[in-house]
């Protein structure tokens, strides 16, 4: 007998398992109450949204009525899973807000879903005032700490982690004041991030808090795991990793690169504060110690000498509010920021098994068909979708300017070597491996008796631990 490999979704209203209801309020038992199910994640200036329609018959109305009606339900977790059986997956948690319901011919009930971190971090408007009075400055990373206290999330002591790098650059920088005007939690915690030339990444994967990034290219010692074969069966990828993804056929179905040069006093990131461009270091005369970084249209580097006019930001400073006692990564890093999203990449294609988990901030490689050389790209938003029976995903990634140049020569060089050795590219490579890379690999950790054993280890061990958060959370059933 053959089965369908084939992507599933689970979504769970509290303990309630709405991709196959119980049966309660006259809705037939074991049937969806809800379907095409979107979920969106940006790297950036918006956390996690979703959406999912719930079946719009006569029964599927009632059954929705009495959860608007339930006051425990409505405050409860909105939980969906996308994964392939035997193999790994990837698990968000949302919460109602809202819907849209549309009347006649066509029927249709649209449930809209955030993360929990809207209500948490975006709540309340607050002033801040920090400044240093002991002449040493405060260092970024204290300032997170503070952040929370000051905004009244002292409890939520995961709300905001750090990658390796982040940590260690937001340790070194020193601000001597910080100062913010009527700004919500995530907003003031991005500028801070900002400062240092940094990413604050909002997430659910699990549980919701946000995540500070470094630039890619500013990582030299960053490693990036691989998609494939570092997330076991049974697991899901952590928000604080970046994870690696081979691109080439069984794995695309549209592909669209491009590049757009800016002006100069622009910057392609879109945050939620203003934040204008960093300037390079220049000498006592006001004159630039280096080029200012590469443009496809170099045309910066030219009026660039010193006049009546000072160059740069006003007082020194990239967001006003904010200011800096030693913070030396800062102008560096922010132009990295800026490079790394001079050129653009949409994908769309059926998320087969091995792009299963990927997320912002994950770096996609696109091998040469020779093997000789290695496109990295970022992973700026992704969004899966459930409709018709599959999933697909839509990917949004960038790169700095240029082909065949790495931004992370010695991740670039790893995945291109496992390319090489699976016989993705070079000589033996063939179509069906990259079916194989697609299909079979992520597939594969069932495959022997230990392997199989440890996959029901890890899925037992998973379960166990869902049970027991949704018994600490609602109570035992």
């Amino acid at each position: 007998m053959a089965f369908l490999i084939q992507a599933r979704v689970r979504v769970f209203w509290g303990k309630i398992n709405l991709s196959a209801y119980d049966g309660q309020e006259q809705f037939p038992a074991g049937q969806p109450a809800v379907y095409d199910v979107d979920v969106n994640l940006a790297g950036e200036t918006q956390g996690p949204t979703a959406t999912m329609k719930w079946d719009p018959t006569g029964p599927g109305m009632a059954l929705y009525e009495s959860f608007l009606t339930n006051k425990e339900l409505m405050a409860s977790q909105i939980k969906i899973d996308f994964f392939y059986p035997g193999g790994k997956y990837i698990s968000f948690i949302f919460v109602w807000t809202g819907q849209s319901i549309s009347y006649g011919n066509d029927m249709s009930i649209t449930i809209k879903l955030q993360s929990e971190l809207a209500g948490r971090i975006n709540s309340n408007q607050r002033s801040v005032a920090q400044a240093d009075t002991t002449g040493k400055g405060l260092t970024l990373l204290s300032e997170y700490e503070n952040a929370k206290k000051l905004y009244g999330l002292e409890k939520y002591t995961d709300i905001v982690q750090f990658t390796k790098k982040a940590e260690e650059d937001n340790k070194k920088a020193k601000l001597n004041t910080s100062y913010a005007v009527d700004s919500v939690f995530g907003s003031y915690i991005s500028n801070l991030a900002q400062q240092n030339g940094n990413m604050a990444y909002a997430n659910n994967i699990g549980k919701s808090n946000i995540v500070i990034y470094t630039p890619f290219s500013w990582d030299k010692e960053g490693v990036v795991k691989n998609g494939v074969t570092d997330i076991p069966a049974g697991s899901s990828p952590d928000p604080k990793e970046r994870y690696g993804y081979l691109l080439g056929p069984s794995t695309i179905q549209t592909i669209t690169r491009s590049v757009e040069w800016k002006p100069p006093q622009q910057t392609n990131s879109d945050n939620p504060n203003t934040q204008t461009r960093a300037l390079p270091p220049r000498d006592e005369l006001g004159r630039f110690t280096k080029k200012a970084p590469a443009k496809p249209q170099d045309q910066t580097s030219k009026t660039q000498d010193p006049t009546a006019a000072p160059l740069g930001v006003s007082g020194g400073r990239s967001t006003p509010g904010i200011g800096n006692a030693d913070n030396p990564d800062q102008v560096p890093k922010q132009n990295a920021l800026n490079e790394e999203k001079s050129s653009s990449l949409n994908l769309s294609t059926y998320m087969v098994p091995a792009l299963l988990g990927i997320k912002p901030h994950d770096i996609l490689y696109i091998p040469s068909f020779k093997g000789d050389y290695m496109e990295d790209w970022i992973v700026q938003s992704v969004d899966y979708n459930q409709s018709d029976g599959k999933v697909d995903i839509g990917i949004q990634a960038s790169r700095v300017y240029g082909v065949g140049t790495p931004m992370s020569k010695k991740n670039s060089d790893k995945f291109l070597e496992y390319a090489k050795s699976i016989n993705l590219v070079g000589e033996g490579a063939s179509l069906e491996n990259w079916d194989k890379y697609a299909w079979v690999y992520p597939l594969q950790q069932g495959s022997t008796p230990v392997q199989n054993s440890q996959a029901k280890q890890a899925a037992a061990a998973k379960e166990a631990a869902e049970v027991k958060y949704y018994n600490d959370r609602y109570g035992e059933a």
